[in-house]
Protein backbone atom coordinates (compact mmCIF):
# COMPACT_ATOMS: atom_id res chain seq x y z
CA UNK A 1 0.00 0.00 0.00
CA UNK A 2 1.33 3.41 -0.97
CA UNK A 3 -0.73 5.40 1.54
CA UNK A 4 0.66 6.79 4.76
CA UNK A 5 -1.83 6.09 7.53
CA UNK A 6 -1.71 7.23 11.13
CA UNK A 7 -4.18 5.87 13.70
CA UNK A 8 -4.99 7.65 16.93
CA UNK A 9 -7.40 6.18 19.44
CA UNK A 10 -9.50 8.93 20.98
CA UNK A 11 -12.01 8.42 23.81
CA UNK A 12 -15.11 7.89 21.64
CA UNK A 13 -13.79 7.48 18.09
CA UNK A 14 -10.90 6.33 15.93
CA UNK A 15 -8.98 9.15 14.22
CA UNK A 16 -7.29 8.22 10.94
CA UNK A 17 -4.94 10.57 9.08
CA UNK A 18 -4.39 9.52 5.47
CA UNK A 19 -1.79 10.84 3.01
CA UNK A 20 -0.95 9.79 -0.53
CA UNK A 21 -2.45 8.91 -3.91
CA UNK A 22 -6.05 7.70 -3.96
CA UNK A 23 -6.21 4.50 -5.98
CA UNK A 24 -8.89 1.83 -5.85
CA UNK A 25 -6.46 -0.84 -4.68
CA UNK A 26 -4.95 1.27 -1.91
CA UNK A 27 -8.38 2.48 -0.79
CA UNK A 28 -9.65 -1.11 -0.51
CA UNK A 29 -6.61 -2.13 1.54
CA UNK A 30 -6.95 0.94 3.73
CA UNK A 31 -10.65 0.30 4.41
CA UNK A 32 -9.80 -3.21 5.62
CA UNK A 33 -7.03 -1.82 7.87
CA UNK A 34 -9.47 0.71 9.35
CA UNK A 35 -12.06 -2.02 9.94
CA UNK A 36 -9.50 -4.25 11.66
CA UNK A 37 -8.36 -1.40 13.91
CA UNK A 38 -11.94 -0.33 14.77
CA UNK A 39 -12.85 -3.91 15.71
CA UNK A 40 -9.67 -4.26 17.77
CA UNK A 41 -10.43 -1.14 19.85
CA UNK A 42 -14.23 -1.60 19.80
CA UNK A 43 -15.19 1.87 18.55
CA UNK A 44 -18.02 2.49 16.06
CA UNK A 45 -17.14 6.08 15.09
CA UNK A 46 -14.34 7.01 12.70
CA UNK A 47 -12.94 10.44 11.81
CA UNK A 48 -10.90 10.62 8.58
CA UNK A 49 -8.39 13.43 7.99
CA UNK A 50 -8.14 13.49 4.19
CA UNK A 51 -6.37 16.84 3.82
CA UNK A 52 -3.26 15.18 2.36
CA UNK A 53 -5.16 12.51 0.41
CA UNK A 54 -5.16 13.14 -3.34
CA UNK A 55 -8.15 13.45 -5.62
CA UNK A 56 -8.50 10.20 -7.60
CA UNK A 57 -7.65 10.13 -11.29
CA UNK A 58 -11.03 8.57 -12.09
CA UNK A 59 -14.50 9.16 -10.68
CA UNK A 60 -14.93 5.39 -10.77
CA UNK A 61 -12.35 5.22 -7.98
CA UNK A 62 -14.71 7.30 -5.84
CA UNK A 63 -17.58 4.98 -6.82
CA UNK A 64 -15.77 1.74 -5.95
CA UNK A 65 -14.44 3.25 -2.73
CA UNK A 66 -17.97 4.20 -1.71
CA UNK A 67 -19.18 0.67 -2.40
CA UNK A 68 -16.32 -0.80 -0.37
CA UNK A 69 -16.97 1.51 2.58
CA UNK A 70 -20.64 0.51 2.59
CA UNK A 71 -19.91 -3.21 2.41
CA UNK A 72 -17.03 -3.27 4.91
CA UNK A 73 -17.94 -0.52 7.36
CA UNK A 74 -21.75 -0.70 7.27
CA UNK A 75 -22.14 -0.56 11.07
CA UNK A 76 -19.83 2.45 11.53
CA UNK A 77 -20.48 6.19 11.58
CA UNK A 78 -17.76 7.86 9.52
CA UNK A 79 -16.98 11.54 9.06
CA UNK A 80 -14.25 12.80 6.77
CA UNK A 81 -12.82 16.22 6.06
CA UNK A 82 -10.65 17.76 3.38
CA UNK A 83 -10.32 20.93 1.35
CA UNK A 84 -13.63 22.12 -0.11
CA UNK A 85 -12.39 21.92 -3.71
CA UNK A 86 -11.46 18.23 -3.33
CA UNK A 87 -14.93 17.16 -2.14
CA UNK A 88 -17.66 16.25 -4.64
CA UNK A 89 -19.62 13.88 -2.35
CA UNK A 90 -19.75 11.08 -4.97
CA UNK A 91 -18.19 8.43 -2.68
CA UNK A 92 -20.45 9.68 0.12
CA UNK A 93 -23.60 9.29 -2.00
CA UNK A 94 -22.57 5.82 -3.16
CA UNK A 95 -21.88 4.76 0.45
CA UNK A 96 -25.16 6.14 1.78
CA UNK A 97 -27.17 4.64 -1.10
CA UNK A 98 -25.81 1.24 -0.11
CA UNK A 99 -26.68 1.62 3.58
CA UNK A 100 -23.43 3.09 4.91
CA UNK A 101 -23.09 6.13 7.16
CA UNK A 102 -20.45 8.49 5.71
CA UNK A 103 -20.49 12.28 5.54
CA UNK A 104 -17.81 14.61 4.17
CA UNK A 105 -17.00 18.11 5.42
CA UNK A 106 -14.52 20.85 4.62
CA UNK A 107 -13.62 21.43 8.27
CA UNK A 108 -12.51 19.16 11.10
CA UNK A 109 -14.81 20.95 13.54
CA UNK A 110 -17.94 20.31 11.45
CA UNK A 111 -16.93 16.69 10.84
CA UNK A 112 -16.34 16.07 14.53
CA UNK A 113 -19.60 17.78 15.56
CA UNK A 114 -21.57 15.55 13.18
CA UNK A 115 -19.65 12.42 14.17
CA UNK A 116 -20.31 12.92 17.86
CA UNK A 117 -23.97 13.98 17.49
Amino acid sequence: MNLITEFEIRPTYLFVKISGMWTKEDAFELIEKIKTKAIEIDLKRILLDLVNFSVPISEMTRFYTGEKIASSLISYKIAGYSQHEKINKFAEVVTVNRGGNLKMFDSETEALNWLLS
